[in-house]
């Protein structure tokens, strides 16, 4: 099956402006469309999302892969008045990212809506609906979230304390904005002392385990072998608080 696709974008309630791919089946209309949100770094035109967005309007489904403002290592923001990216941002300001997404769909047409989060924007995609939970999205799809919460980084990762304790001081010194090369499981990455701490401190505020449980609506998890306890524990959480049904 031939699909539209259209290059779209949308502005954030603080003035971002970010982008899209909506793949849509010709000639089918729809009152409900799949969000999909990347990863660290990553962004809405390379693979996994831009496949599976692709290959789902095939079968029917609206899909819009979206940029959060942490889309890539560093990027231009603020109408090109300062540096952004994964590098720079606060994990709390996806909030408006999701907003603007949601808002720029209503205004399609759109009136459901189900949040898909690869990595990073899984907890993303969780953190969002449990904080918002909204009516209008009728489920969350994490795949391959990480564990976020400090306890467990540093049980796992060799000098993950030291890093933290590093850009802490960097914070408190008026050095946040100093970028720092920090590992990203097997891959390089880049944090400012500010985010660094911000996305991986040890306050746990980016744990989503407790926004689970608030979300109201049904949450499918596909995780591999390595991460079944984490969401085994999210599960119990959560309990039965959304419907256990969805659909389509």
């Amino acid at each position: 099956m031939n699909i539209h696709t259209q290059l779209c974008t949308f502005k954030t309630a603080d003035n971002e402006r970010l982008h899209g791919l909506l793949f849509t089946p010709p000639g089918e209309t729809s009152d409900l469309a799949l969000v999909f949100v990347h990863g660290v770094a990553m962004n809405f035109y390379l693979p996994p999302l831009a496949i599976f967005g692709q290959e789902l309007a095939q079968r029917g489904y609206h899909c819009f892969v979206i940029n959060t403002r942490g889309h890539d290592w560093i990027v231009r923001v603020g109408n090109l008045t300062k540096f952004g990216g994964s590098a720079y941002e606060k994990l709390e300001d996806c909030l408006f990212d999701f907003d603007g997404a949601l808002d720029y769909l209503d205004r399609q047409g759109y009136r459901r809506f189900v949040l898909v989060g690869h990595s990073l924007g899984a907890i993303k995609s969780i953190i969002y609906q449990g904080t918002r939970q909204r009516a209008d999205v009728v489920g969350v799809v994490s795949c391959s979230a990480p564990k976020q919460f400090y306890s467990e980084r540093v049980s796992r990762q060799p000098g993950f304390r030291e890093t933290i304790e590093k850009a802490e001081t960097m914070v408190a010194e008026g050095r946040g904005g100093e970028l720092l090369s920090i590992a990203v499981g097997a891959t390089p990455g880049i944090f400012s002392a500010r985010t660094h701490p911000n996305k991986y401190g040890r306050d746990d505020r980016n744990d989503c385990r407790p926004y689970a449980k608030r979300i109201g609506c049904p949450l499918l998890a596909i995780v591999g072998s390595s991460r079944t306890q984490v969401f085994s524990r999210i599960r119990a959480r959560a309990g039965r608080g959304g419907r256990d049904k969805l659909n389509f």
